[in-house]
């Protein structure tokens, strides 16, 4: 299937989007072969002189990239095009909401909803990213974590790698606790360990422990609570898989990334923070 996309650059058909949409698909390519394409997919006439013009500007915006004779889609530009529509998304997608009982929190609360585990758990890696461009020296360096399995570790451990090292970086306190105790899971906690975070396991087997994932970053505190489809099919994962050779990483793939309604909350109290770090730290061994 031929993927095809509109660029606000002109009509649909302008030798602009033309040109793009083929580079989508075919790169790198000559400027005649371009000419070529457009008048054999498109059935369009165009002039060598026409794609040249509308290639050139596609360069002038950073569209494109030309190495040698040959064009190409930036790959710059599709990278920070996804950031601006990622946080787009978030932005028009965003409900804000005040928690019942205001004064036992302080401040108000950020609620998102996303269409999948995965999603949320992109998002909530930018929340941290965030944290980490605005944090100066002096503001309160302890980031605590609570969760049944940490599956990020195995999808995503260069993030978390990348991410361990700011902590390191900014001298920021770590810890860790996982709520379950399969081979995954103590897997999983040495490697969190040899990024430097302090960390243990808190076996429990009650509902709330098994669904509910809690961080703090200073006075930020991220919280959500999976749902019980998705518990039962992590469990069911980490129970199962018990040698690491042999583990089935598309099966996982396909569990964070079910299509279900997904909240995450991020609030900002210093006091709240506090008070979770306090618990997780006291079940730190």
């Amino acid at each position: 299937m031929i993927m095809q996309i509109n660029i606000p650059l002109g009509k649909e058909q302008s030798v602009k989007n033309l040109v793009f949409n083929i580079l989508i698909n075919e790169h790198p390519l000559k400027l005649i072969q371009l000419v070529n394409l457009i008048g054999k997919r498109y059935g369009k006439s165009v002039t060598f002189q026409a794609v040249r013009k509308a290639v050139l500007e596609l360069v002038e915006y950073k569209v494109l990239v030309k190495k040698d004779v040959y064009f190409s889609i930036d790959k710059d530009w599709v990278k920070e095009s996804k950031k601006k529509i990622d946080e787009m998304y978030q932005s028009i997608y965003e409900e804000k909401i005040k928690p019942a009982k205001m004064d036992s929190i302080g401040e108000e609360i950020s609620v998102f909803t996303f269409s999948s585990l995965n999603e949320m758990m992109k998002f909530w890696q930018d929340v941290i990213d965030d944290w980490f461009g605005t944090f100066k020296s002096g503001d309160y360096n302890v980031n605590c974590y609570q969760g049944a399995h940490g599956w990020e570790g195995l999808l995503h451990p260069d993030r978390e790698k990348t991410s361990m090292e700011q902590l390191k970086h900014k001298g920021i306190k770590s810890y860790a606790i996982f709520t379950s105790s399969t081979l995954l899971d103590r897997f999983l906690l040495n490697f969190y360990r040899s990024l430097g975070i302090k960390g243990s396991i808190d076996k429990s087997s009650s509902q709330f422990d098994r669904s509910y994932y809690v961080a703090t970053y200073g006075d930020l505190v991220v919280q959500t609570q999976y749902p019980k489809e998705l518990v039962i099919e992590l469990d069911n994962f980490f129970k199962k898989n018990k040698k690491l050779e042999n583990l089935n990483f598309k099966e996982l793939s396909d569990i964070v990334n079910k299509n279900i309604v997904c909240k995450l909350s991020v609030s900002k109290n210093i006091n709240m923070a506090k008070q979770i770090n306090k618990s997780i730290l006291s079940q730190i061994k």
